[in-house]
């Protein structure tokens, strides 16, 4: 990348820690600090300690910033927590316990193996709003947004009333079909607005599901609406205090917020449910960027952070585009999310054994967080973690945890592995931590190891790309079994989220549910509505613009990117492709597009699944928007010395290895004193002041041209 970067702000606010990436001038600065119960402290206490890591008051770093991107977890803690506001619903007349009844799996969404398992405990999801909080009003629409039973007003004035009565604090509105035809909807909004207009301290917000999502599907609709209305009170506090923060202390723009989708908007083009996985899907969109730097066609993106292991896969220069079913805690949703897989094993996960499993040996999904933390934290934690395991196995140095600011203790890690692991299992507290390590990892390989496979993928085909505070310490245990033969860890690996959100372009993607044929069953060439198709393409076209320019970015600025759901007419399953096309000219251009979703269509259901002649259609267009920023770059630096000076060699260390049976005196790196082109050859740890990198035996470590470290298995 050869542009000159903007100066930039990017946050991301985990589970555990804070992490801040700051460009600036040509310079950069990295922040880490834990997470706070007000989103917003933590953002201004990291903020500011790496305003003084260039050397600035934090006023005049603000002053001068250009843009703002920030990834959240405040929308899942919320649902975590269940504590978002009392809300009323208004559906269609007959159809109020639709969201209640839900889809025939539902009990089993958003739960672990294990839970499932317990089927005599497993019920479904508590909802968001409860039977008594939801009203049937006297209206229907059909299903091509036909009128078949006008709006009764004096009905549904009575049963907003009786829902006041109840103390809600909220209406969602979702009516049948109002995607097709939201008048109903829109005139029930301005009826909630003559009851309790906003100037009045009884004033209502209400949420309308056909502006959340106009998709096709009552029951995802629905939630993805309800939804929505749940968490924006809390995301519109959190952001809005941020802001206020912010602009005192002299930034004059917006807040970009980083969407699940792998873009970035402002504030007020940002719903709720766009901010989840914000922060792993900005990894997967930076390590896209870095992959295509180093002409790499196929990376494992793993991200181990203090209370998950998430990853995401990149096959043939391309990431594995959106999650097929996109679920919000337990929830079925229509939201446009680039997949992403999180298991519960972070540095804080929590080591327990199960008494149910005859005394077997479990990690997480508990972490212990950021508070109390790991037993060696000292914060009043008892409960052994990863990391408890990692101080007692000697690959963390107590005294040199984030660079000397955290004092851990030995031990009490040892104290809490030996009460809860060690003594009931009759062993000692080094057998404790290995085994610990040894299963932490091979979770971690494991859904690696799916992953790849069930896509038809070859893991040792894959570039292992290892981020986040814990990923370095725990990436070669974790390829130990896969034959993966080739690691990159990059010097900002802790705070490669934030890192990734600087290589972000604003999007905004709009969807739309209108089916055309493209061909029909038994019948030779195409069949597709042309100028119908351009029509609702440059429909959406205009709406993308009209967005844009409230961003004030111009619309010759904007990038436009076409997908398709499609599916065979006779069969459920849609595939959604990326259209060679945006307007279509003639019947070549459509076949273009067949031959398109064919190729697409028999890769994931294999050749066997093509239905010739089975007829096609179109159910939803995804229009994305892109406008381009000016984003980092890469320097380059000159290649040095391999052998590193004698001041890199910070000493030795105990540390344990599986290749030796045991403790083995290891040579000890300062990352920082290390320089380009340097290589070490394992076993042997770096130290750096937010990460550790184990290195054992068999493994060799570069430093590259642009700084970042290359771990290769020898043969």
């Amino acid at each position: 990348m050869e542009t000159k970067p903007i100066n930039s702000i990017e946050i991301d606010i985990g589970g555990t820690f804070i992490d801040c990436f700051v460009h600036f001038e040509g310079n950069t600065a990295t922040a880490k600090t834990p997470t706070t119960f007000d989103f917003s402290v933590g953002f201004m206490r990291v903020l500011k300690i790496a305003a003084n890591q260039l050397r600035l008051k934090i006023e005049h770093l603000l002053s001068k910033t250009d843009i703002i991107r920030y990834s959240t977890t405040i929308a899942r803690n919320k649902l975590l927590e269940r504590t978002g506001p009392e809300l009323g619903l208004i559906t269609t007349e007959g159809f109020e316990d639709s969201v209640l009844i839900g889809k025939g799996a539902q009990w089993a969404d958003g739960i672990s193996k294990r839970d499932a398992r317990n089927l005599a405990e497993v019920t479904k999801p508590q909802p968001l709003i409860s039977r008594e909080n939801i009203v049937g009003i006297k209206e229907r629409v059909d299903y091509r947004g036909e009128l078949l039973r006008p709006l009764q007003e004096e009905d549904l004035r009575e049963k907003l009333h009786q829902l006041v009565d109840k103390g809600v604090q909220g209406i969602v509105v979702t009516l049948l079909w109002a995607h097709k035809n939201p008048f109903h909807e829109l005139r029930t909004r301005e009826i909630i607005e003559e009851e309790y207009p906003e100037s009045s301290i009884g004033y209502l917000p209400v949420v309308l599901s056909h502006e959340v999502q106009p998709l096709k599907g009552e029951y995802k609709r629905s939630l993805t609406a309800i939804l929505n209305a749940y968490l924006r009170p809390s995301l519109a506090e959190n952001l809005s205090s941020i802001r206020n923060k912010l602009h005192k202390q002299g930034y004059k723009g917006e807040i970009y917020i980083v969407h699940g989708s792998g873009g970035v908007a402002e504030i007020r083009g940002t719903t709720a449910l766009e901010t989840f996985k914000g922060g792993s899907v900005a990894g997967i969109i930076g390590s896209l960027e870095i992959a295509r730097h180093y002409s790499l066609e196929n990376v494992i993106v793993a991200d181990m952070g203090g209370t998950s292991f998430d990853i995401g896969i990149i096959s043939n220069g391309k990431s594995q585009l959106y999650w097929e079913k996109p679920l919000i805690d337990q929830w079925t949703v229509n939201s446009t999310l680039i997949e992403s897989k999180s298991i519960g094993a972070g540095g804080g996960s929590i080591a327990r054994i199960s008494q149910f499993l005859g005394k077997k040996l479990e990690i997480g999904p508990e972490s212990a967080g950021s508070m109390p933390g790991p037993a060696c934290y000292n914060q009043g934690g008892v409960e052994p973690t990863v990391t408890d395991a990692d101080v007692v196995l000697g690959y963390i140095n107590p005294a040199f945890f984030h660079g000397g600011q955290f004092q851990l203790e030995r031990d009490l890690a040892e104290q809490a592995i030996y009460e809860k692991i060690a003594h009931p299992l009759g062993i000692d507290v080094e057998e404790a931590a290995i085994n610990i390590k040894n299963l932490v990892d091979g979770n971690m390989g494991n859904v690696m190891f799916k992953e790849t496979h069930c896509q038809g993928l070859d893991p040792r085909n894959f570039t292992l790309f290892s981020y986040g505070g814990a990923g370095p310490t725990h990436c070669c245990g974790i390829v130990k079994t896969y034959q993966i033969s080739h690691i990159i860890i990059f010097p900002f690996s802790p705070f490669f989220n934030a890192f990734s959100a600087s290589l972000m372009d604003i999007l905004h993607i709009d969807e739309f549910s209108r089916k055309f044929i493209v061909s029909h069953p038994g019948e030779k060439g195409t069949s597709l509505d042309i100028r119908m198709f351009n029509q609702a393409v440059k429909k959406m076209i205009e709406k993308a613009k009209h967005y844009v320019l409230g961003q004030r970015f111009k619309p010759q600025d904007l990038q436009f990117y076409l997908e398709l759901d499609m599916k065979y007419t006779k069969q459920l399953h849609l595939k959604r492709v990326r259209s060679p096309i945006l307007f279509f000219q003639d019947d070549k251009d459509v076949e273009k597009l067949l031959e398109v979703f064919t190729s697409e269509y028999s890769k994931i259901f294999g050749q066997a699944g093509i239905l010739q002649g089975g007829g096609i259609s179109i159910e939803t267009l995804i229009l994305q928007a892109v406008c381009p920023l000016k984003n980092a770059y890469f320097p380059k630096y000159k290649r040095i010395r391999s052998t590193p000076l004698s001041h890199a060699k910070k000493g030795l260390r105990n540390v344990h290895w599986d290749e030796y049976g045991g403790y083995k005196q290891t040579a000890i790196y300062d990352y920082h004193a290390l320089e380009c082109g340097n290589i070490i050859d394992g076993p042997a740890v770096i130290e750096a002041r937010d990460m550790t990198i184990v290195l054992p035996l068999g493994f060799t470590f570069t430093i590259d041209l642009y700084m970042n470290n290359h771990l290769e298995r020898l043969e």
